[in-house]
């Protein structure tokens, strides 16, 4: 299978830049993506080209990966497509527990006198989708205020109209070509059955007043947790996500689609990327919404 090389050359698969991307090719990139969450060091200073292989481990500061942990991800980053794992599903059988993991509890802090500007929830919603999305089921839950349901059901509708169900995750390329419509509709949809508190305009909104860019910044990225009740000292879980109006501004949706969070024998292997939020920003002001 060929196709067009897109990303970043510190994250793409050595197959991929040869324009012979597969299926492993994406975990590749995700197994990389992660290397440099644990370490923030760039990709490229992460591989020693003498020796040909990674190095990763040496750069770990007070992040210790267990010896099956690191095993997995080694395994995600293998140059041999037939060495790595084919599918998400592969990766989590290998963890053997579910995308879950227990922090203890914590009291969010509210910053102090926050002024933002929500959109305003309209009046009336035409459930439009380039993909032939029927978005019904959706408007159900949130009118029912079925929070949790229907985070679920958006990441079900997003992965559908990027044709990447078998996956289960966005990719940032994803983002970037989501259909205006769609983003609309689902944008629309959250805004108005919480009345202005949760959709993707309101996270967005609140990202960039907090100066976020597509270009990774740390501070700006952990302060944009901290706003949305995402970051409790560290990144929340899915499990941990408030499902109810009393949420940080901005709390959902979207979890569900852009992270892939799991952890073994204590030990988080965290496939949270912040290029789907960076991206959906980007998104929403060409969509114009």
């Amino acid at each position: 299978m060929t196709g067009t090389i897109i990303g970043s050359a510190e994250y793409i698969a050595p197959e991929q830049g040869n324009g012979k991307a597969v299926n492993a090719s994406d975990l590749y990139s995700l197994g990389v993506t992660c290397l440099y969450l644990l370490t923030g060091i760039s990709p490229f200073d992460l591989f020693d080209g003498g020796e040909h292989q990674w190095v990763w481990r040496q750069w770990l500061v007070n992040n210790p990966v267990s010896n099956d942990s690191g095993n997995i991800l080694d395994k995600l980053i293998e140059f041999g497509t037939k060495k790595r794992y084919q599918s998400a599903s592969e990766v989590l059988q290998a963890l053997q527990i579910k995308t879950s993991v227990s922090i203890p509890q914590t009291t969010i802090q509210k910053p102090v006198n926050p002024v933002i500007s929500v959109p305003q929830t309209p009046p009336s919603i035409q459930l439009k989708s380039a993909k032939g999305i029927d978005y019904r089921n959706l408007e159900d839950l949130l009118k029912q205020q079925q929070w949790k349901e229907a985070d679920e059901e958006t990441a079900t509708v997003m992965v559908q109209v990027a044709n990447r169900t078998e996956e289960g995750w966005l990719r940032v390329e994803d983002i970037d070509n989501f259909p205006c419509e769609d983003l609309r509709t689902i944008d629309q949809l959250w805004v108005k059955y919480s009345g202005g508190r949760f959709g993707f305009s309101v996270q967005a909104k609140i990202y960039r007043e907090l100066g976020g860019t597509r270009q990774y910044n740390k501070r700006v990225w952990d302060a944009f947790g901290d706003r949305v009740g995402w970051r409790v000292n560290e990144w929340i879980s899915y499990k941990d996500v408030t499902f109810d109006l009393k949420a940080p501004l901005g709390h959902l949706p979207g979890f569900r689609a852009f992270w892939f969070v799991v952890e073994r024998d204590g030990q988080r292997i965290c496939f949270a990327i912040y290029q789907p939020t960076s991206s959906l920003a980007s998104r929403l002001v060409k969509c114009n919404i």
